[in-house]
């Protein structure tokens, strides 16, 4: 049977039985897509339904998919979540197993991405987020926050955001912490597919657009 799923990324949170998977690789989308899900969950922590939201969700693969809503069916909450008795949003990601090793296809992308203005394009993050990256330091903003990074380039497909100014109040921990971020494919338009992990705890994929 061809492949279809694989296990990536492993997220630890209150879930009752330990672990839950977020990213799938698959051989069906060009690099990633996205599967949003309506969970509910019970007075005893129990998950009653897992629906697909398909207004939002941009992967298509009904197979897949029933699959994905069957295994996050498994998963429990603890009895005191703050989840217990409310329904919520999710998402699953959907990545192109061809970036399963996690190698860069390019090399020569310091010189291309090292300055300018940039924007992600991705459902997850506001469009409005403007990027602003210079030698040394990259700089996000909204209509109503501002983040601040120092930014060191490891290789030439590869670098480091530190976290030096946060504007939310929630956010400040993160201050003095690492993001590990890696450029897998540089697209036709431009843009590039990147990797990220922070501080060995918080992983995803993306895709960020040069302006």
């Amino acid at each position: 049977m061809r492949r279809t799923l694989f296990l990536f990324f492993l997220l630890t949170s209150c879930f009752a039985f330990s672990q839950i998977q977020q990213y799938f690789f698959v051989d069906d989308v060009d690099y990633v897509e996205y599967l949003y899900v309506e969970i509910c969950i019970g007075e005893d922590g129990k998950t009653t339904s897992v629906t697909e939201i398909p207004e939002k969700s941009t992967y298509k693969n009904k197979e897949n998919i029933n699959y994905i809503i069957e295994y996050r069916k498994q998963f429990d909450f603890y009895p005191e979540s703050k989840f217990v008795n409310q329904c919520f949003e999710y998402s699953f990601k959907l990545v192109n197993s061809k970036y399963e090793s996690l190698k860069a296809t390019h090399i020569n992308c310091k010189e291309k991405f090292e300055r300018g203005k940039f924007i992600y394009i991705s459902p997850e993050t506001a469009k409005d987020v403007k990027i602003i990256r210079r030698k040394r330091k990259q700089i996000e903003k909204d209509k109503t926050s501002r983040s601040v990074y120092k930014i060191e380039w490891t290789s030439s497909s590869s670098y480091t955001l530190t976290h030096m100014k946060l504007t939310e109040p929630e956010s400040q921990y993160l201050i003095g912490q690492k993001m590990e971020v890696k450029i897998l494919d540089i697209l036709d338009d431009g843009s590039y597919f990147y990797y990220a992990n922070l501080s060995d705890r918080t992983y995803g994929f993306g895709i960020i657009k040069k302006k």
